[in-house]
């Protein structure tokens, strides 16, 4: 008798949990292919272990329906669609947000930051946990940040050989229209082209160099019209970020989005790993395909960095007078690179 009751229960108990699983379609996407450190992980590590730890410790069913590569938003449209609900999950290059995430793009108002993407990364998610502005400057856009991801190293690749910012002078940089401030006071002339057209650029002599990671020596073929590349010590940004849709996640399980944001957390870990091996193991092929591939004295960073200390502070001003608090964001910021170790070339004026 005691067998059948508990026999009985447990077949209630299994039909109760079967009658209060749910399925659950997220649409996932961004403007960049999964050719993409930051994407690859998604679009397989997240994917797969929110729909597996989902149903292992919930009993519901999770599926993505993925949209890269700017088939549902562009790079400089992913925080509107994630907005509007187009998409569910968005992840975007802030770099291209800048009148949205301006705060968020702190990271990349500080030159000669971090070159290291795993200390960098550790430093990004403890100020998305520990600085409430972060978070809240994307509620205006409907967004939660699931996780702020952090970049290859940012270097120069060039037709002439340099290790002085003296002969930098007259050169002419390809790179993004945000990233010109740092070669104007070389002298150098910054040339604004994405990424794809930086090698037509250096090949029919419009630019003489390209200003992005060593990883576009091998993806963008840059090797083949640039032999030498400069590890300038720009360092590795808290650029890439993916956002989730606040209605969304108040209408999922609350143990689905923990779980969500557990994955979330350990994928940006992720890209930090494979970026930092990324940086090291095309370095070695470089140089064995026969890249010059130098590295800036620190003195030259240190000269660098005081023609462009103002750009903290004339950045951080900008978005405090938007009513953002960027001085005490850029201050904290800093603080917390030398508490995991890092000093940047000198002291930036805040």
């Amino acid at each position: 008798m005691k067998f059948k009751q508990l026999f009985t229960l447990a077949a209630i108990a299994a039909a109760t949990c079967a009658a209060q699983a749910d399925n659950f379609t997220l649409r996932m996407g961004g403007g960049h292919p999964t050719g993409l450190t930051y994407v690859g992980v998604y679009d397989t590590y997240f994917a797969t272990e929110v729909t597996k730890r989902v149903k292992e410790k919930t009993g519901h069913d999770i599926r993505f329906i993925k949209a890269w590569g700017g088939s549902v938003a562009k790079v400089d449209g992913v925080i509107e669609a994630v907005q509007k609900g187009t998409l569910d999950i968005g992840l975007s290059p802030i770099g291209f947000e800048q009148s949205r995430a301006g705060l968020l793009n702190y990271s990349a108002y500080v030159p000669f930051t971090s070159p290291d993407p795993v200390l960098q990364q550790k430093v990004s998610n403890r100020m998305i946990k520990e600085v409430p502005a972060l978070q809240a400057s994307m509620k205006p856009y409907n967004s939660h940040v699931l996780g702020a991801m952090t970049s290859e190293a940012y270097g120069v690749t060039t037709k002439f050989d340099w290790n002085s910012i003296d002969e930098v002078k007259g050169k002419r940089i390809a790179l993004a229209g945000t990233n010109a401030p740092l070669f104007i006071p070389l002298g150098a002339v910054p040339v604004t082209l994405g990424i794809g057209e930086h090698y037509q650029a250096i090949q029919n002599g419009l630019a003489d160099g390209s200003l992005f990671y060593i990883s576009g020596l091998e993806a963008f073929k840059l090797q083949e019209v640039a032999k030498v590349f400069n590890k300038t010590g720009f360092g590795s940004l808290s650029t890439l970020v993916a956002f989730m849709n606040l209605d969304t996640r108040a209408k999922l399980p609350k143990d689905v989005v923990a779980i969500i944001d557990q994955v979330a957390e350990e994928s940006a870990m992720r890209v930090a790993e494979i970026s930092k091996q990324r940086d090291i193991d095309v370095e070695a092929r470089a140089k064995a395909a026969g890249v010059k591939v130098n590295t800036l004295p620190d003195a030259e960073k240190k000269r660098w960095a005081a023609l462009l200390k103002d750009l903290p502070g004339k950045a951080a001003k900008e978005l405090d007078g938007k009513g953002q608090p960027a001085t005490e964001v850029l201050k904290t910021y800093i603080r917390y690179l030398k508490e995991a170790g890092y000093s940047f070339p000198i002291d930036y004026p805040l």
